[in-house]
């Protein structure tokens, strides 16, 4: 018998654990919040993702124009942006 073995094995006389009556908990614990039986996280639509992608690529772009001192095309290009993050706000709210 090696050492670890002598270390992870109790003695013979401890061996024979007392069993107690595990009381039951019924319900979620106080730090933990209670959670709604059946409902299922949604998932965001397609053109929701789409136009959300599509937004950052123009407020990206529209921070590149303004790095390089064009400005009146980082405008215009922002306010596309702008659009449509408003149209994939939109979809959000509005889901069928």
């Amino acid at each position: 018998m090696g050492w670890l073995q002598k270390i992870l094995t109790p003695p013979a006389n401890q061996q024979k654990a007392r069993k107690l009556p595990v009381a039951q908990r019924s319900g979620a614990l106080p730090a933990q919040p209670m959670q709604r039986p059946g409902t299922r996280p949604q998932t965001l639509p397609n053109a929701t993702v789409i136009y959300g992608i599509g937004a950052s690529l123009m407020f990206v772009a529209a921070f590149f124009l303004v790095l390089a001192a064009r400005w009146f095309p980082a405008l215009v290009v922002f306010a596309l942006g702008a659009c449509l993050l408003g149209f994939a706000l939109h979809l959000l709210k509005h889901q069928d």
